[in-house]
């Protein structure tokens, strides 16, 4: 399935709620299907809304009301139940009764003006939906998860680098269940017991992350698709700092930073300077003299420029150290099949369109440069002491985020556990 893409920061796929198609955000790292939906009368008119006035099949079950809380604001939902179609209403993947959440109220600004997703429907490995701190789901019984009533239990998710609105592709069936066989891919352990998380170690950055393994003895890293960046520890983006401070703001010199490369599991993992930079536009207030201020609110103007795609995470788990969160821009290099039973990922290297290779992309010299996804034109250069395969090499993704009032960051997706205010610790 198509998964259409707004900004780098966001990908939707068709999800179909009683003959009712809406775009969803397929999430590896929730549980539930929750939808917004026509009871909630302060929500903007922006995304498509489920109206269960319009389905034939509702069922509204026990009506729970429960609060379910995300990185980027709490959501008040109504408990009903329903049926469901991974795709449009034309998809055999179907499941009837399947309990979700009708949005009822909630507090998230890209849902009121810059998204166009109507929901978040999860992917995570459980057979039930786990309890999660943050969310008030006052259930007796764990109930299944949309994967678990489908017997689904493998699927695969890569983002293509290409050209515009690059798209992305989420994917089912029997050529996604023998990649778990394939020599092509490289074959992960799943550690946790909620997430898809692995262990990660032996992080490097060239030398220039001063020599000391950040994740001696161990990581945990979690590979979700709705998180929009890569979020690492504070310490290790401090560690990383003599990286970033080389990036130029107009991506002219990245084919002079290192790769980052570390272990998940016994497999060697590398992510290019063209993955972990990005391309972003963004608003600042424009300067303003006293007079000015007094009559006048200060007027914003963008500003691109590049940037490293990580965000700071300050979690840990009790048995493998600090948390890492592998996002979008991880999906952009690997291509990535998550397997429920037995508990693994398998990844390999993604060509621009998707496509499982054996081969390392050339996303690092001219090849697939041409498939940069750029907002707008960068120097082609590259340093005396750079590897030839590192020359012309862009920042494979780009972004220009909507206005936004200083302190918020709408369009980046992060989970609720890893919201600044949620417990440090947290269980895999």
């Amino acid at each position: 399935m198509k998964l259409r893409n707004f900004q780098n920061v966001q990908y939707f796929g068709t999800f179909t709620a009683g003959d009712q198609e809406l775009p969803v955000i397929y999430d590896t790292g929730s549980f539930e299907v929750i939808l917004l939906s026509t009871l909630c009368t302060n929500c903007a008119q922006g995304p498509a809304m489920y109206d269960q006035k319009k389905s034939m099949t509702f069922d509204n079950g026990d009506g729970v009301m429960a609060q379910h809380v995300f990185g980027s604001g709490p959501v008040l939902s109504k408990r009903g139940m329903e049926t469901c179609h991974v795709g449009p209403v034309s998809s055999p993947m179907v499941a009837t009764g399947m309990p979700f959440w009708q949005v009822v109220d909630h507090e998230i600004d890209v849902w009121d003006k810059y998204s166009e997703f109507s929901g978040i429907v999860g992917l995570g490995h459980s057979a039930h939906t786990p309890e999660m701190a943050g969310n008030t789901t006052s259930q007796a019984v764990p109930e299944r998860v949309l994967l678990e009533r489908l017997g689904v239990d493998t699927f695969s998710i890569c983002l293509e680098r290409s050209t515009g609105a690059a798209p992305g592709w989420i994917s089912f069936g029997p050529q996604v269940d023998s990649f778990r066989q394939s020599t092509a891919f490289r074959h992960i352990e799943v550690v946790g017991q909620i997430h898809w998380a692995v262990v990660m170690t032996q992080l490097t950055a060239g030398g220039l992350e001063t020599g000391y393994d950040p994740c001696s003895p161990s990581c945990a890293a979690i590979i979700d698709s709705g998180t929009s960046l890569i979020a690492a520890p504070p310490a290790v983006l401090s560690r990383l700092a003599p990286v970033f401070d080389k990036i130029s703001k107009d991506c002219s010199n990245l084919g002079d930073l290192p790769d980052i490369t570390f272990h998940l599991g016994t497999e060697l993992i590398i992510l290019p300077p063209a993955i972990y930079v990005m391309q972003v536009t963004h608003y600042v207030e424009k300067p303003q003299t006293v007079w000015e201020a007094m009559v006048e609110p200060p007027e914003l103007v963008p500003v691109t420029e590049c940037v490293p795609a990580f965000m700071p995470m300050d979690k840990m788990t009790g048995q493998h150290g600090p948390v890492w969160i592998l996002g979008m821009p991880f999906l952009r290099y690997y291509y990535t099949v998550f397997e429920r039973k037995p508990k693994a990922i398998h990844i390999a290297y993604a060509d621009p369109g998707c496509v499982p290779t054996t081969t390392a992309p050339t996303i690092f010299g001219l090849g697939d440069m041409s498939q940069a996804h750029v907002a707008m034109p960068v120097a082609v250069a590259a340093g005396a002491n750079a590897s030839s395969t590192k020359v012309g090499v862009r920042a494979a993704a780009a972004s220009s985020l909507p206005r936004f009032s200083p302190g918020h960051s709408p369009g980046i997706r992060l989970p609720a556990w890893a919201r600044e205010g949620a417990p440090r610790e947290i269980q895999l």
